[in-house]
């Protein structure tokens, strides 16, 4: 015995047809939201990933001006301390012009030069430039003649390289080392923790200990 259709004598057979592909679709889409899928889950919201997808797109060009604390984050070798001491100098300092990022603690010569690609250039840079390197012969006249006679204090958290080169026992390649902390870990806060900085131990800091200062 054949079957009637009950919607036969309300509904065109075009019009049993649209209600039928309408009822499937509503079936599928009961069906994806019981096993879970969301096409929403596919969108990047992790901090590292959309540092990923931004780097990807595009090169970045930050305003260092009116960068968003998110925005800092992403240029290479800036964390959550250091960004947010850019955004709280510039809210009493404004910036005039990107090499001042420098006179953020922490963000020395090295660090601006990785990420100045990065960065919006404006105002005055031609005051910022690398000291030339001296021959090998003149470095050393040099460092053991203020070693031998210098016993100013040397502020760890502020002094150049030069500067960190007239202690005793440290040479270039530990001065490096203790700028590359500090702009890694931020400021010193107290003398001993110069001993933090790999290749500085109790012997090194012993024997200029009455020359140094975090102040």
């Amino acid at each position: 015995m054949k079957m009637k259709n009950p919607l036969r004598n309300f509904l065109t057979p075009d019009e049993q047809k649209i209600l039928l592909f309408l009822g499937l679709i509503i079936l599928g889409g009961c069906f994806l939201d019981y096993f879970g899928w969301n096409p929403l889950q596919a969108t990047p919201t992790d901090l590292d990933t959309l540092r990923q997808v931004v780097k990807e797109d595009k090169p970045l060009q930050l305003d260092i001006r009116i960068a968003t604390f998110e925005e800092l984050l992403c240029l290479s070798g800036i964390g959550e301390k250091r960004a947010k001491d850019i955004i709280a100098y510039r809210e009493t300092n404004p910036f005039t012009s990107v090499n001042q990022i420098m006179n953020i603690k922490g963000i020395g010569a090295k660090t601006y030069a990785k990420i100045l690609p990065d960065l919006l250039v404006f105002g005055d840079t031609t005051n910022f430039k690398l000291s030339p390197t001296p021959s090998s012969t003149s470095k050393t006249k040099s460092a053991t003649i203020s070693k031998a006679n210098n016993t100013s204090p040397v502020n760890i958290n502020t002094a150049n390289l030069e500067e960190l080169c007239t202690l005793s026992g440290i040479g270039e390649v530990k001065a490096q080392a203790i700028i590359d902390w500090r702009e890694e870990n931020g400021s010193f806060e107290t003398i001993e923790d110069i001993m933090k900085v790999k290749g500085i131990g109790p012997k090194t800091f012993e024997k200029n200990k009455d020359r140094l200062t975090v102040k």
